[in-house]
C-alpha cells in the first residue's frame, strides 16, 4: 500500500518529509489542533474500535475531505514513532509561508532563533513554548535538527499548526531579524570565558533587566558546543539567568521558556500601565 509506505518514510527521513512536504502527527489530540488550525490533511490511518475521541476527529476529518485508511494493529504500529502506538495517525501538508499563521495585530514582534539544537526534544518543548509565547516564528539556523522530526512533532503538542517555523541560513535570518533588538542566551558562568573565532562579545545583562518590550528576536544555542560564531556575531547583547544554586548552566528548552515568558511578562505590565 503506498499510503503506507509514505507513512513509514515519512516518519523516518528528513528528506522524504522534505521532498513530499508531508509530515506524520499522532493521536486525536494533535489531530484536533490541526483541524482547529485549518491544515490541510492527506489521509488518516485507524485501527478498529477507536475511542469516542478519536471517532470524533476521523469524522471531522472525512467532512475535510481527507481520506480515512482502516489498518491492523500491526500495520499501525509500523507506521508509528512510538512504543505504544495511539489507534489514529495522519498524514498533513507541511504549512508553505503563505498559509502559516500570522500573529494579531498590532504586536510588537518577538522572534525565537535557534542556533545548532540537535536534540529534538528540547527543540519541541522551545517551539511549544514560543507558540504559548505568541512568537511570530521560529527560525532554525543550520545545524538544528529537523523541526518536522518526529519526537519534535510530539514535543511541539500542536505548536506546528500555531508557529511559523522556518529553516534559514545566518544572512537570510539576519534580515528577518533586521530592526529587531537581539539577545543571545548564554549562561553566566560562560560569559567572557568562551572564546570566538570572530572576536565578538556582545555586552551581557540579566535576562530580567533586558528591555524585552521592544522589538526583540532571542536566541538560543546548543547546550553541547555553546552559541556558534553566526549567532554572536548577530547578537547586539547576551543575557542570562541568574542561578544561585550553583548550577552550571539550564538545558536550551528551560533557559528559551524562562526568558521568553519574561518576555510575555513584561509586555502584559506595559499594557497594564
Amino acid at each position: 500500500n503506498e499510503r503506507i509506505k509514505l507513512a513509514r518514510a515519512l516518519q523516518a527521513q528528513r528528506k522524504t518529509r522534505e521532498k513530499e512536504g508531508r509530515f506524520v502527527i499522532e493521536g486525536a489530540r494533535l489531530m484536533e489542533e490541526g483541524l482547529r488550525a485549518g491544515a490541510k490533511f492527506d489521509f488518516a490511518l485507524f485501527t478498529a474500535d477507536p475511542d469516542d475521541r478519536a471517532r470524533g476527529v476521523l469524522g471531522r476529518l472525512r467532512e475535510t475531505g481527507a481520506t480515512a485508511i482502516e489498518v491492523s494493529p500491526e500495520v499501525m504500529k509500523a507506521c508509528s514513532d512510538t512504543e505504544s502506538p495511539q489507534s489514529v495517525l495522519a498524514v498533513v501538508f507541511a504549512p508553505t509561508s503563505e498559509s502559516a499563521p500570522t500573529p494579531p495585530h498590532p504586536h510588537t514582534p518577538l522572534l525565537l532563533i535557534c542556533d545548532r539544537l540537535s536534540d529534538p526534544g528540547n527543540l519541541g518543548t522551545l517551539l511549544r513554548a514560543a507558540a504559548a509565547a505568541g512568537a511570530d516564528a521560529a527560525l532554525l539556523a543550520p545545524g538544528c535538527v529537523d523541526a518536522f522530526n518526529p519526537k519534535v512533532i510530539r514535543g511541539g503538542m500542536g505548536a506546528h499548526f500555531r508557529l511559523q517555523i522556518e529553516s534559514l541560513d545566518w544572512n537570510q535570518i539576519a534580515e528577518r531579524a533586521n530592526g529587531l533588538s537581539v539577545r543571545l542566551a548564554d549562561s553566566q558562568s560562560a560569559i567572557g570565558h568562551r572564546p570566538s573565532a570572530i572576536g565578538h562579545r556582545p555586552s551581557a545583562i540579566r535576562h530580567d533587566l533586558a528591555d524585552w518590550t521592544l522589538p526583540s528576536a532571542l536566541i538560543i544555542g546548543s547546550e553541547a558546543d555553546g552559541p556558534s560564531d553566526s549567532a554572536r556575531a548577530l547578537a547586539a547583547e547576551t543575557v542570562f539567568i541568574p542561578m544561585p544554586g550553583g548550577t552550571e548552566s539550564l538545558n536550551a528548552a528551560m533557559a528559551g521558556v524562562i526568558v521568553l515568558f519574561e518576555a510575555v511578562r513584561q509586555r502584559g505590565v506595559k499594557r497594564e500601565t
